[in-house]
């Protein structure tokens, strides 16, 4: 019996030893792979290096063997360099989370998820950018993005604080400005706004977003001291106030006029139906019933 004992425990010994022999040479099958890849890679061919290291993933994924984190973070950033999103997102998607993330890696995140408009996703790529590489290559692009980023996703707190920051190109960009200006307003600051169209107007004058917020603004005010002027001349008709009136409406002219030339460098533009009338409202108000009429067929037609 004791016998019987010592050669089934020699014979499970024995398994136990092949059983791992064999795993050590499928081990050591896998790393050769990854180092004919590695070799392909060196060579500078991103497609074949690609190649290469998709069939060491599948080699790996077929023994149920966990796949190095830099298999992924290299086949990823080959399938970005040669613009396979699905590729790239698929293989650094499996490392995004983990301390085997670079730089590199978030700005190529970032890209990606902009590509198929996941804007949470590209949120938190860049803000891991931004956050940990301050002094990245790509920095003050990936700061640029996320001010759009944070614009697009309503958060304007974060995006005004974070303008500051951005390198002085993009301070000085047109479409960069416009977010910007969106962004100000959104968070209430008005006279700021009006500064900063007045800017954009002086970086490109047909700038649609600056030349509305601007047209509007003037007719708005234009408006207001017009009726606040009438209204209390209307409770108080003595010379004084008829003088008062009189130097308001100078004032509500001169703003209808700059309000009269936004909307219709707008309207030459783009002849929105809503240009036109506030056109043909300002001439009205002007008495000059012929340009009225022309811009209410504009607005109707």
């Amino acid at each position: 019996m004791t016998l019987k004992k010592n050669a089934f425990r020699i014979s499970f010994v024995l398994f136990i030893m092949v059983f791992i022999a064999g795993g050590c040479a499928a081990l050591h099958q896998l790393d050769e792979k990854a180092e004919a890849a590695d070799q392909v890679y060196e060579t500078g061919d991103p497609a074949e290096a690609l190649a290469a290291y998709e069939e060491v993933i599948a080699a790996y994924e077929a023994q149920e063997e966990s796949v190095p984190p830099r298999i992924y973070r290299r086949a990823g950033l080959l399938a970005y360099e040669l613009g396979d999103t699905g590729k790239t997102l698929d293989y650094l998607g499996e490392i995004r989370r983990t301390p085997h993330a670079d730089a590199a890696t978030h700005a190529a995140l970032a890209r990606s998820y902009r590509e198929i408009d996941n804007l949470s996703l590209e949120i938190t790529s860049l803000e891991n950018y931004v956050d940990n590489y301050p002094d990245g290559e790509e920095i003050d692009e990936m700061r640029a993005m996320l001010f759009e980023t944070l614009a697009e996703s309503r958060n304007y707190e974060e995006a005004y604080g974070l303008w500051p920051e951005l390198d002085r190109t993009y301070r000085q960009d047109e479409e960069m400005l416009a977010v910007y200006m969106e962004v100000k307003q959104e968070l209430g600051y008005e006279e700021s706004v009006t500064e900063l169209a007045e800017e954009i107007l002086e970086v490109n004058p047909h700038n649609a977003t600056a030349l509305e917020w601007l047209a509007r603004k003037h007719f708005r005010e234009a408006d207001e001291r017009y009726n606040r002027e009438m209204a209390a001349y209307e409770e108080n008709r003595t010379h004084r106030q008829y003088a008062q009136l009189l130097e308001a409406l100078e004032i509500v002219n001169t703003d209808l006029h700059i309000a009269l030339d936004y909307f219709k460098r707008l309207f030459e533009q783009e002849p929105l139906p809503e240009y036109a009338r506030y056109i043909a409202n300002i001439y009205e108000r002007f008495q000059d019933e012929e340009k009225a009429d022309y811009y209410r067929d504009k607005a109707n037609s």
